[in-house]
């Protein structure tokens, strides 16, 4: 029990005033004579008894109505469970707010975030003119104490969704320590937020306690504006079989479908546009959902045309959180990769030839590879950087400075297959600068017959072959010989083994290029002159498999897999530049249209962006007309942001030090706990009603006690 005004506490002195009226305006008996004086002594003094007891019982009344008045204009406080700070301190809040893309799921024709910030808006109109007050939320920068508490209310107002937010846990933390160094004042943190338990990890939970225990006068109000039963019908992470199409290359692309409380199919649809095009309706499929609520969307698009091609696939279902119905994407298709094919002659490269670029094909558009075919001896007289790959069929030992051209253009970028033959030799290919490309040291020639036996296709070298890898007869390809290796470099990855559990190709990295080496040839005949032929990989009893894993080889090689244009909100871009594209300042537009003008630094290769928190497709364009750049790029929210399973309230409750946090659902929790905490839940309205009562009961016996005395 407390009281706001004490001071009024002395007016209750004032029932001494009744006690004096009683004792000053006591009524004297009249005196008078009676013959039978048995009787009237007998009658005195049973009047005399109910004239005390009647005194006494309206002396009391009177009394209390003056302590009663007294005490109400004290304005009496009751201290209950609420958060208690210093008493008379001045307060020091720190408001945060999950403003996360989660927080726009809607329930009642309001978002969460909404629902939080009105309640922040009301918290802080509450608040004593004195207080200090800081509003957090998780977008990148954190706020410190504002001005006044009209700035405060300025920057509720002003919140926006965070497509990245920063972690919860790292605000609360930041939160927490900013009004512990306020050590003069009362100590309070609100925290709005949907309570989903991603957010509220076993770690997070056991640093705040952590921080709690160390900052002893730190209270937490966690107010929970989530809603139980969600329902949601999400897409997850897009995946591109290939972000670099080349001319007849199909875009092929899947996403996941995860439903929450939902069950019926949902309808997928894909748009698609060009740098001139608005997006257009290129398909639609319904969504099979299993039990559990899972799905899976594949699209298949062909007929792409050269040039920068953005869309994005969507969710015609409506649900509370449609910012995760929306997967936005980006590819490329560029002209035919230049292939340099290098053999002893060529007739070596005849079948890598005919398999990445047909000369029978009298339509060149839809070609993905141009090759050119030499001989070792010419190489010397070739510009190898004007080569997206270079292929190496059954080298023999070469100089030194061809070694170190090859190891170069590796460095810079480019692509290396080699495919080892009969004329490799020991003493040339073990030397140190030949080591810096191939796995390891030669050991022997394995006379041991298997075939080529890929068992995992995860590789993006393989992934290709994925779908119908099970229809490949590998066994009739036989292997009859092959190279195998004293010990791999640390580097190296076997990428396919023989039947046999030998390694088959094997990757090793250089720079900023690949090297893939298949440890038997792709260029022995039928019937060679004069020996026995390594395998039948290029001349089996169907061609069709030696075509497949050669397009997917080189264009491994090519790396048009590896430079992503699918990025996450806040996530830095990288596009890379071809090294004379001579690009020095470029216009980037978003995906509402604005355009800012940017300037690359000289010498660089490569355009970095980190302005990303908008959601969808991204224009890169330099050169004006001339289209010296054009390139596009796509930002996605995480996965994580459909994750809408809430955490036990009694479990966080119980984890962190107890009577330090409080939950409150609603503003009159909100109330209650505030209200209590602070200065004490008035019991002005009770008592003033109690006096009123006692009031009333002292007029009516007063009238009737004097009316009957009369």
């Amino acid at each position: 029990m407390g009281f706001i005004t004490p001071a009024l506490l002395g007016g209750a002195a004032l029932v001494a005033v009744p006690l004096l009226l009683h004792l000053v305006m006591r009524r004297q008996p009249r005196k008078l004579v009676f013959p039978a004086l048995q009787f009237v002594r007998k009658r005195q003094q049973a009047n005399r008894r109910r004239l005390n007891l009647r005194h006494w019982l309206l002396l009391a009344l009177r009394c209390l109505l003056i302590a009663g008045l007294a005490f109400a204009l004290a304005r009496p406080t009751l201290k209950g469970t609420g958060l208690r700070g210093k008493e008379g301190a001045p307060l020091a809040v720190a408001l945060v707010v999950d403003n996360s893309l989660r927080m726009q799921y809607i329930h009642e024709n309001r978002n969460r975030q909404q629902q939080a910030t009105d309640m922040a808006h009301w918290l802080v109109k509450r608040l004593p003119a004195n207080s200090e007050v800081a509003v957090m939320d998780r977008s990148r920068l954190s706020g410190g104490f504002v001005v006044d508490i009209s700035t405060a209310e300025a920057r509720l107002s002003n919140l926006t969704p965070e497509s990245n937010p920063r972690s919860l846990e790292i605000v609360v933390q930041e939160a927490i320590q900013l009004v512990a160094d306020r050590t003069d004042h009362r100590q309070e943190v609100f925290l709005f937020s949907d309570m989903a338990a991603a957010e509220w990890t076993e770690e997070a939970i056991e640093s705040i306690r952590e921080l709690l225990l160390k900052s002893p006068d730190v209270r937490i109000y966690v107010v929970d504006v989530g809603v139980e039963d969600t329902q949601n019908m999400a897409l997850g992470k897009l995946k591109l079989r290939n972000n670099i199409l080349r001319p007849g290359q199909p875009l092929h692309l899947e996403v996941p479908v995860k439903a929450t409380g939902m069950s019926d199919d949902p309808l997928a649809e894909i748009f698609l546009s060009t740098s001139a095009e608005q997006a257009v309706k290129r398909g639609q499929r319904h969504v099979q959902l299993s039990e559990d609520g899972n799905g899976q969307i594949t699209f298949e698009l062909g007929d792409l045309s050269l040039g920068t091609h953005q869309g994005y696939v969507r969710l015609a279902t409506r649900d509370p959180l449609e910012v995760d119905n929306t997967r936005y994407f980006s590819v490329e298709v560029r002209p035919p990769a230049q292939i340099l094919l290098l053999g002893e002659n060529v007739k070596d490269t005849l079948f890598l030839h005919e398999a990445l670029s047909p000369e029978l094909i009298s339509d060149r558009s839809d070609v993905q590879y141009v090759c050119t075919s030499e001989i070792f001896s010419q190489a010397a007289n070739l510009q190898l950087e004007n080569y997206a790959v270079v292929c190496l069929l059954d080298p023999p030992p070469l100089s030194e400075n061809f070694w170190q051209r090859i190891i170069q253009y590796a460095s810079n970028g480019g692509g290396v297959g080699v495919f080892l033959g009969h004329r490799a030799r020991l003493n040339g290919f073990n030397e140190t600068i030949v080591q810096q490309l191939l796995p390891g040291k030669l050991k022997l020639r394995s006379r041991y017959a298997t075939y080529l036996r890929p068992r995992n296709f995860a590789h993006p070298a393989l992934a290709g072959l994925k779908d119908y890898a099970e229809n490949i007869p590998w066994k009739v390809y036989p292997v009859w010989k092959y190279w195998e290796f004293a010990d791999l470099a640390a580097d190296v990855y076997v990428v396919a083994r023989f039947a046999n559990d030998r390694p088959a190709l094997l990757e090793r990295p250089l720079g900023r290029g690949r090297i893939l080496c298949l440890t038997t040839p792709i260029s022995d005949p039928l019937e060679p002159q004069g020996r026995e032929p390594w395998n039948l990989l290029p001349t089996g009893p169907e061609p069709w498999p030696f075509v497949a894993i050669s397009n997917q080889l080189c264009g491994y090689l090519a790396q048009q897999d590896t430079e992503s244009l699918g990025f996450f909100a806040g996530e830095i871009v990288t596009l890379r530049l071809a090294p004379k594209q001579g690009v020095s300042n470029y216009v980037l537009r978003d995906p509402g249209g604005e355009s800012i003008r940017r300037t690359l630094p000289p010498g660089e290769n490569a355009i970095r962006i980190g302005t990303t928190h908008a959601l969808g497709n991204y224009r890169v364009v330099s050169g004006g007309n001339s289209g010296n750049l054009e390139r596009g790029f796509s930002i996605n929210a995480s996965p994580d942001l459909s994750r809408l399973h809430r955490i036990d309230l009694e479990q966080l409750t119980n984890a962190l030090p107890q009577e330090r946090v409080e939950i409150a659902q609603t503003l009159k929790d909100v109330e209650l706990y505030v209200d209590i905490g602070r200065s004490g839940r008035e019991l002005f309205s009770w008592v003033i009603t109690l006096v009123a009562l006692v009031w009333s009961t002292e007029h009516l016996l007063s009238n009737r006690f004097y009316r009957s005395a009369a």
